[in-house]
């Protein structure tokens, strides 16, 4: 497992600091929203951070652990997830991005983490209403809107 962190580490560290290189000629911030290099310039702060992270973590490790490839029920639960999030990102001119935010979000919730649902639905409208509230009310970014105008 120490390898395979090692690697991660640095190929997250590469793609990391080539998202930086490669989008820092773009405006930072314009007139009153963020510009074209706001989100990668902190998505790839955030990746340069946790590979660095990780690869410390993994040379300071001594001891050789065995992978731990998920059995066949968690790697059902992988596939459910990335196939949500296809269906999300098929459903987003459809529905808008804030009500297949929802419905990701319920969908992840309930069916794979199995959790109550009234603490799904407070979740659920936490995060969206994070979102709506940071991007559109305090941003006044658009975001995409469906055939309901949501």
């Amino acid at each position: 497992m120490r390898t395979v962190d090692i690697v991660t580490a640095l190929i997250v560290l590469a793609l990391s600091v080539a998202v930086m290189i490669g989008t820092h000629q773009l405006e930072y911030w314009s007139e009153f929203a963020p510009g074209s290099a706001f989100a990668p310039f902190w998505v790839g702060i955030a990746g340069i951070v946790l590979s660095l992270l990780l690869l410390f973590t993994a040379l300071r490790r001594e001891q050789h652990e065995p992978h731990n490839f998920p059995d066949r029920h968690g790697f059902l639960r992988v596939v459910e997830v990335a196939a949500a999030l296809w269906i999300m990102l098929l459903a987003v001119p459809v529905l808008g991005l804030i009500l297949s935010g929802v419905v990701f979000c319920l969908f992840l919730l309930l069916a794979v983490e199995r959790r109550p649902l009234i603490p799904s639905l407070a979740t659920t409208a936490i995060t969206v209403g994070i979102v709506y509230g940071v991007f559109i009310a305090w941003l006044g970014i658009s975001l995409p809107q469906g055939v309901l105008g949501i």
